[in-house]
């Protein structure tokens, strides 16, 4: 069973950007020592996803709106030293050659000491073997990188090779560069090899093996990157690879040449085989959590997974009471959150939450089953939307089932709890906002929210229509509702009616609602979730005292 992650969860909504070309840029890249021409050469502005690559011939071309000619272009290769020049200094519509220096690199040696060498594996090397997830997102206009953390322990490890699993076959074979960065904590930095590890290789289906010349010496913490070159010649299909929901693992991807670094909500089906010595601890990068218990609710006739995450100390402190952060797409999110809220900058006196995801039996279900449950009312029928429209049963399940089993479970803080979702999980956290506003009084279920790129317009903005009806001096809560928007730059872009600003707008003006909304610079769809759960913790409140 296949499924492309366009249709993936449905959190892959962004539409392609629209953008006029006025600049025209072309040239040829050679190196400064030899003239000799230098292929795939990386050609953009830093951190705003416009850029593109060299060809094989050393030649480039580039077209920029005149919004960008004050903007900086920088050229990159492995093995030279970049170069940057301001746009409005290079000639529109002529031919210019760039020449790149050659850096003189001082590799620090890292060398395997053992008695004896042991093969092991390192990454996301594990696949369901029956659910298939590919990611189709990416154009070959430009290049595109996808990246896995690689944490190979404080021993030294000698890298063989790089593998990334091919979901589908092409005709056409296709270029790829393997890089290695540093890792700063939250993602790609610099690179550490300074060698150009250019291969060609058949799409087939299957593990794909991209062998390295010579071994790369490393230790500790590191991401791991394939580049995928585009191909001169038109119309070629792009490449299909897998990717798996849920685990420990991180990953990262950039769509263009210098564009900002993002991370996905899946992970990609990336290892390294490396020789370890044999006192290197095995140890599994990619642990997935498992469901603490299911729950059946009688409004949606259907049972959920529960996913928990208990506080460090929550063992050892017996009369500390935490709050909760609830959020969607347990299946696919709970380990990134779990993660995030350990690395909350919350302050000195805050009390760590407990985190409750809900789910679905697997991660195939939730892919079908998180339409019916987070949107209301249902679609109609020109949305091609199977089943939809079960939000309100979704919402008496939590109300009614999931938060009072939990409260009675654990030790909770009932004034604290957070909600958060994605995407239509973003549509259902604006539905439980407005339905604890309107209908719930001074007895709402939640008090912070975190909507990332909420679909705001199903339903024939449904949402925004009841936002409308709201009374400004109905709202008697001591404390405000607290929300957190956001959405990506470049889905806002494609937003040709500007609901978000609107929605965001008539949010801002209704008593008893504290909104804080962010747009993420050069951002899809995609690439909202995980900042918006990490940034939306910094938003709220975790410091009161949990004493009961």
């Amino acid at each position: 069973m296949e499924h492309s992650i366009r249709g993936l969860l449905y959190f892959f909504l962004g539409l392609p950007l629209l953008a006029s070309s006025q600049i025209h840029l072309s040239g040829k890249m050679v190196a400064a020592d030899t003239e000799k021409p230098l292929a795939y050469v990386n050609i953009g502005i830093r951190n705003k996803n416009v850029g593109t690559v060299s060809n094989s011939k050393g030649s480039y071309e580039l077209k920029l709106k005149h919004d960008y000619a004050e903007d900086t272009l920088t050229f990159s290769l492995v093995g030279y030293h970049d170069f940057a020049v301001s746009i409005g200094e290079l000639r529109d519509g002529g031919m210019e050659v760039v020449r790149l220096k050659p850096k003189t690199v001082d590799l620090q040696v890292v060398e395997v000491f053992g008695k004896k060498l042991v093969e092991r594996k390192f990454g996301v090397k594990r696949r369901n073997f029956l659910i298939h997830f590919t990611d189709g997102m990416f154009t070959q206009e430009d290049i595109f990188e996808i990246g896995q953390l690689i944490k190979l322990g404080e021993h030294p490890a000698r890298i063989k090779d790089v593998n990334l699993y091919i979901n589908a076959p092409r005709e056409d074979s296709a270029t790829f560069r393997i890089n290695f960065y540093r890792y700063d904590g939250k993602r790609p930095a610099a690179r550490i090899i300074e060698k150009s590890m250019i291969q060609r290789h058949a799409v087939q289906q299957g593990w794909l093996r991209l062998k390295l010349e010579e071994p790369v010496r490393l230790k500790g913490d590191c991401i791991v990157t394939v580049e995928f070159i585009p191909e001169e010649k038109k119309d070629v299909p792009n490449i299909a690879y897998e990717v798996k929901l849920g685990g420990t693992s991180k990953s990262f991807y950039r769509r263009n040449s210098q564009g900002t670094w993002n991370t996905p909500p899946h992970h990609y089906c990336l290892y390294v085989t490396a020789l370890v010595d044999t006192e290197q601890p095995e140890t599994d990068d990619d642990v997935e959590s498992m469901p603490a218990f299911s729950l059946y609710s009688n409004t949606v006739k259907d049972s959920f997974s529960i996913f928990v995450q208990l506080p460090e100390e929550y063992g050892k402190k017996k009369h500390q009471r935490h709050p909760v952060i609830y959020h969607l797409d347990g299946n696919a999110y709970f380990d990134q959150i779990r993660d995030a809220v350990q690395h909350s900058k919350q302050n000195k006196d805050a009390v760590e939450p407990i985190v409750v995801g809900i789910g679905y039996a697997n991660a195939y279900l939730m892919d079908s089953l998180r339409v019916r449950d987070y949107t209301f009312p249902p679609a109609p029928a020109e949305d091609s939307l199977l089943i939809s429209g079960g939000g309100d049963k979704f919402y008496s399940f939590i109300k009614s089932i999931l938060v009072p089993h939990v409260d009675r479970v654990y030790r909770t803080d009932s004034a604290n709890r957070t909600i958060m979702g994605h995407s239509f999980g973003g549509y259902f956290v604006l539905y439980a906002l407005l339905h604890d506003y309107l209908d719930e009084g001074n007895t709402t279920i939640f008090n912070n929210y975190v909507a990332a790129s909420p679909s705001i317009a199903y339903g024939s903005n449904y949402l925004f229509n009841r936002l409308v009806t709201l009374d400004k001096n109905t709202f008697k809560n001591e404390k405000p509702l607290k929300l957190f928007l956001t959405m990506g730059e470049r889905e806002l872009a494609a937003d040709g009616n500007h609901s978000f600003k609107l929605f965001s707008e008539s949010l801002g003006r209704v008593n008893g609602i504290e909104l804080k909304s962010k747009i993420y610079k050069d951002t899809e769809h995609m690439g909202t979730a995980i900042p918006s759960f990490e940034d939306g913790m910094d938003f709220f409140d975790f410091s009161m005292s949990g004493e009961k």
